[in-house]
């Protein structure tokens, strides 16, 4: 009995054709032929993506006389990109030219990130591809992509200054576009420090309205030009007529308000200087509250308590004025007195780097060459036994209780000096206060251990030509120790008064703790920045 459950039946032409098993039935010629065709296609692609790589005009060429369709399949096929993207990232110009020839509408096909590849040509610098593409389609300007970039907005971001003039030619309204905070181009051409490119942005376009365009927060390009710190942006910036110095934000501050909120350093004093002379005003407003009164903190003026109707004032907006400007006071006096106290410390730094030379050489010849010389030779007695070597200290021999101490003196000189030449030469900022009390404290030891050295050494010269019993030495040796009880009375004293200034510093900084956090914070940034790890 037949099961027929093992068995296939099949309708060909309304008869029955022959009974076969499922497992043993070969597959069919067309199936064969479309696995085959499918092999072929996929075996093109695949050269079709290594042209386009190498920009390989020849290999293209032979591809499209295979088949003449194969970039028409190129936007169903290539999902992450066509080969006009690749040739694109790859700066094939030649190639890129050959497949608009063919195939015009690829300058608008979007990869997986949603750029055409004038978003990638724009982005490397490719100046001859960005125009072929914007002679197929100008169009492609205002395309965005998933994070909303334009072509324009990738080469200010990338400082393409020369692709920037090609866009804005091409369509003008590419400069309108805006992110979803609300940049427009020249907002990201002054966040990516692309001062060229902003320039020539501003010159082509000349809209002042773009210039004194605000994102969302209210900011204008001065203000983020100020906030990154950026000198020759802002100096840019002030010479053109468009721009308003004292534009507010949302949040009340205009561009000099932002200054008042940095660490003074020569970047920041420069900046105020520039934007003062420029007319910047200080924005002062009303803090929002529901009393009516409200504490005014006046720039050199003490706090005063004015009244006001505060039910009357409108909320802040972007567009509301300042209820009132102060003028900050001039920073010249500040500026030359910062430059003079720079030009100071470097200048003292040199002198203890000379000082410290030459104190540590003159240790280094005293040890190696100490006073009376040396045996250059060995030196025996009657019996011809050898009491010293060649190369031993005569002073050693001829007077073994001073020449530990001159030992000892000098060696200490010649380290206190090697450690004031490594601390100058270390990095360390010069202008610190610690550091500055630590190389003083160095060169205190320093000098003094050089004079008790010196003293040693004239002791032992002067003994040798006299009795200890004479009365020169005698003198000598009164002289010498007045000499001393002098010079570590001046030197104790200076420490007693720098030991003082020291904990009077402290004590200022434990009183401020704030003050004290940020000192702090600022070591451990400088830190950092020095030995590039993280803490």
């Amino acid at each position: 009995m037949i099961n027929p459950s093992d068995f296939e039946f099949t309708h060909k032409l309304g008869t029955m054709s022959s009974i076969t098993s499922p497992r043993r039935r070969s597959p069919s010629p067309p199936s064969h032929q479309q696995a085959s065709s499918a092999f072929e296609r996929s075996h093109r692609e695949r050269r079709l993506f290594e042209a386009s790589l190498g920009g390989c005009v020849e290999s293209l060429a032979q591809l499209l006389q295979e088949d003449g369709l194969i970039l028409a399949r190129a936007p169903v096929t290539c999902f992450d990109e066509t080969p006009l993207h690749v040739a694109c990232m790859q700066g094939h110009v030649h190639f890129a030219k050959v497949l608009l020839a063919h195939k015009r509408d690829l300058a608008m096909e979007l990869d997986l990130q949603g750029r055409t590849p004038l978003h990638w040509a724009s982005a490397n610098g490719y100046v001859e591809i960005v125009r072929e593409l914007l002679q197929s389609d100008p169009l492609a300007c205002l395309v965005h992509d998933e994070d909303g970039w334009t072509p324009l907005h990738l080469a200010m971001m990338k400082g393409r200054s020369n692709i920037v003039i090609e866009l804005v030619k091409a369509r003008p309204e590419a400069v309108e576009h805006r992110l979803s905070h609300g940049q427009t181009a020249l907002h990201l051409g002054v966040s990516h420090n692309r001062l060229e490119a902003l320039k020539v942005l501003v010159e082509t376009v000349r809209d002042g309205d773009l210039v004194k365009a605000r994102d969302d927060e209210g900011n204008t390009i001065l203000h983020l030009a100020a906030s990154n710190k950026q000198i020759e942006t802002v100096k840019y910036l002030l010479q053109r007529s468009e721009v308003d110095v004292n534009t507010v934000n949302r949040n009340g501050f205009s561009a000099l308000d932002i200054m008042e909120y940095f660490p003074k350093d020569f970047k920041v004093i420069e900046l105020r200087e520039l934007l003062v002379h420029a007319g910047a005003l200080r924005a002062i407003r009303f803090p929002a509250s529901t009393t009516h009164q409200a504490v005014v903190d006046k720039t050199n003026e003490e706090n005063s308590t004015i009244t006001v109707d505060l039910a009357s004032v409108a909320p802040l907006s972007i567009d509301t004025p300042p209820v009132e400007v102060v003028p900050p006071p001039s920073l010249v006096g500040e500026i030359r007195k910062r430059k003079e106290d720079k030009h100071k410390i470097e200048k003292r730094s040199d002198s203890l780097m000379v000082a410290a030379t030459v104190i540590a050489a003159m240790a280094y010849q005293a040890g190696l060459n100490p006073p009376g010389g040396v045996w250059d030779s060995d030196q025996k007695d009657s019996n011809d036994n050898i009491q010293y070597y060649a190369g031993t200290s005569i002073m050693a021999v001829n007077y073994p209780d001073r020449y530990p101490k001159f030992w000892k003196y000098n060696t200490v000189s010649l380290l206190a000096s090697l450690s004031t030449i490594f601390l100058l030469m270390s990095g360390l900022p010069k202008g610190k206060k610690v550091l500055t009390w630590i190389l003083m404290a160095t060169m205190w030891v320093t000098i003094t251990f050089m004079a008790l050295t010196y003293l040693e050494s004239m002791m032992a010269i002067l003994s040798a030509a006299a009795s200890p019993y004479d009365d020169s030495v005698t003198q000598l040796n009164i002289v010498v120790r007045n000499f001393m009880y002098v010079w570590i009375s001046i030197v104790a004293i200076v420490f007693l008064v720098h030991t003082i200034r020291f904990l009077a510093f402290v004590l200022r900084n434990v009183k401020y703790l704030q003050k004290l956090k940020k000192q702090i914070s600022r070591c451990v940034s400088w830190c950092r920045s020095r030995v590039n790890i993280k803490i």
